[in-house]
C-alpha cells in the first residue's frame, strides 16, 4: 500500500509563501523599467517554480509500504519491523529521512534512516523493539521527510497503514497429570471405528469385506508384479489394505476466570496475569498433542460477559489473540472482593453445552467448597472436571467430589 502526504504547518506556511512570492515576482516583473530587474525577477520565477514542481513531484511517486500488516511475538521477546521507502519516480530524492512511530512499545535503539533515493529505487528502514508487555498494540504510521535539492520546500509524509501487534503472553510449563486415565490429546483405541486417516500405522493382506477405498493400489501392484501367475484363481491376490492408528478424541475447554471481583484486590494484576499464563501455557500443550482446544472467557457483565471459542483443531491463534488483548485491570469493576458464585453458574452452564468426554479445565482464584459440589453435576454429562487455581494461600488437592485441583504459583517457568 502507498503512503498519503500529510501536510503539516510548515508545508502550509511553505505554500503561502510560494504563492505570496511568486506574486511579488510577477508584479516586479511586468512593471520593473529596468531589463536587468525583470531578468532577475524571471530567474527566480524559475527557481521557485521548478524548486516547486520538483518537491511536488516527489511527494506523488515516494511511498512507504509495510513488509507484515500483523506481528505476533510472545511476552519478553523481540519484535522486528520493517518498512520499505520507495521512490517510484524519475527524479532522485536528496535529504531523506525516514522514522517509524512504536506507539507504547517499548523501543530500544530507534535509529532514523538518511538516504537519497535515485530514480526507481527503494530503501529499507529496520528496527527492532523489545515486548515487555502483553498486549495488542498498533505500530505507526511512518514518517518521511524530504525537500527539492535546493531545500526550499520540505515535505513531510505519513503512511497511511499501520501495523497491529500481538504480544501473546509470556512462554510458560505447565505439566497436568492425566485424569481418569485421559490424556492431554487423542488416546490410543481399540475399536476400528475410532481411525484416524491422518495417522498411518501399517499394511496388511486384503480380506473379503474391505472397502476398495482402503486399498494401497500402488504399493500392490509392486508386491504382485512377480506372483501374476500363481494368483490366478483368486483377483484379489496380492491386495495390499493401509491401517491406521485407532484415536478417541477428548476436547480440551479451558474456563478463564477473568472477573476482576473475584481476585483478592492486593494482587489482582499479578493474579489476573498469572491465571492468563495458565491458559496460554495450556492451549501450546494441547496443540502439541494434536487436541481440539477450546475456551470461554468469563468477566463480569460490565467487563463484558461472556466470550466462547468452541474446541477445534484451528483454534491456538484465535486463542492466543484474544488472550493478549485481554485487560486486566477496568476501571469500572469494583474495589471490593465477591464470592464466585458468577463464574460457578457460567461454568455450569456453558459445560452443560459441550461434547461427551471433554476435558473442562478451570484456570482462576479459589470458587470455594459450595461452588465445587454444584459444579460437580457436570460429572454427569460425561466430563472431566480439573481446577487450575491461584490464592495466597495453599490448598488441599482435591475438592469436594474427588476433582484435582492444582495451585498455580505466583511466578516463575512452571505454573504448577
Amino acid at each position: 500500500m502507498s503512503s498519503k502526504s500529510c501536510w503539516d504547518d510548515v508545508q502550509i506556511r511553505s505554500r503561502k509563501v510560494f504563492l505570496f512570492s511568486i506574486g511579488i515576482l510577477i508584479l516586479v516583473f511586468l512593471f520593473a523599467p529596468i531589463a536587468a530587474a525583470q531578468f532577475i525577477c524571471l530567474f527566480f520565477i524559475l527557481i521557485l517554480s521548478g524548486s516547486r514542481f520538483y518537491s511536488e513531484y516527489l511527494i506523488r511517486n515516494i511511498s512507504v509500504s509495510r513488509s507484515d500488516s500483523e506481528l505476533r511475538v510472545f511476552k519478553h521477546e523481540w519484535v522486528r519491523v520493517e518498512l520499505k521507502v520507495e521512490n517510484r519516480g524519475l527524479l532522485p530524492a536528496f535529504m531523506m529521512v525516514a522514522a517509524d512511530s512504536p506507539g507504547s512499545l517499548q523501543v530500544f535503539n530507534m535509529n532514523k534512516t538518511y538516504c537519497t533515493l535515485f530514480k526507481r529505487s527503494w530503501v529499507l528502514h529496520v528496527w527492532e523493539g523489545y515486548c515487555a508487555e502483553r498486549g495488542l498494540f498498533t505500530i505507526g504510521p511512518a514518517v518521511v521527510r524530504g525537500a527539492d535539492p535546493l531545500g526550499l520546500f520540505p515535505f513531510r509524509l505519513s503512511a497511511a497503514e499501520t501495523t497491529r501487534l500481538f504480544v501473546y503472553p509470556v512462554l510458560r510449563s505447565i505439566a497436568l497429570k492425566n485424569a481418569g486415565g485421559l490424556p492431554l490429546g487423542n488416546m490410543i483405541s481399540k475399536n476400528p471405528l475410532y481411525e484416524d486417516i491422518t495417522r498411518y500405522r501399517s499394511l496388511r493382506p486384503y480380506h473379503p469385506g474391505d472397502e476398495p477405498r482402503r486399498i494401497n493400489w500402488k504399493t500392490s501392484a509392486h508386491v504382485s508384479g512377480g506372483q501374476r501367475g500363481a494368483c490366478s484363481a483368486n483377483s484379489r491376490c496380492g491386495l495390499l489394505v493401509n491401517e491406521y492408528e485407532a484415536t478417541a478424541s477428548y476436547p480440551l475447554m479451558i474456563f478463564l476466570n477473568l472477573d476482576q471481583n473475584e481476585y483478592p484486590v492486593r494482587k489482582k494484576r499479578v493474579f489476573m496475569e498469572r491465571a492468563i499464563e495458565a491458559a496460554a501455557a495450556l492451549c501450546l500443550k494441547a496443540s502439541m498433542e494434536r487436541q481440539d482446544t477450546g475456551i470461554i472467557f468469563y468477566a463480569s457483565p460490565d467487563e463484558g460477559g461472556i466470550s466462547v471459542i468452541a474446541p477445534s483443531s484451528f483454534t491456538l491463534v484465535p486463542i492466543l489473540e484474544r488472550l493478549a488483548a485481554v485487560e486486566c485491570l477496568n476501571p469500572v469493576a469494583k474495589s471490593m472482593r465477591t464470592e464466585g458464585r458468577g463464574s460457578m453458574i457460567a461454568m455450569l452452564n456453558q459445560g452443560k453445552r459441550l461434547p461427551y468426554g471433554t476435558r473442562y479445565i478451570y484456570a482462576g482464584p479459589d470458587l470455594g467448597d459450595e461452588s465445587y459440589i454444584n459444579l460437580n453435576s457436570l460429572k454427569r454429562h460425561h466430563l472431566t472436571l480439573e481446577y487450575l487455581v491461584i490464592n495466597e494461600q495453599s490448598v488441599p488437592s482435591r475438592v469436594p467430589g474427588n476433582s484435582p485441583r492444582y495451585q498455580m504459583r505466583e511466578a516463575g517457568y512452571e505454573i504448577i
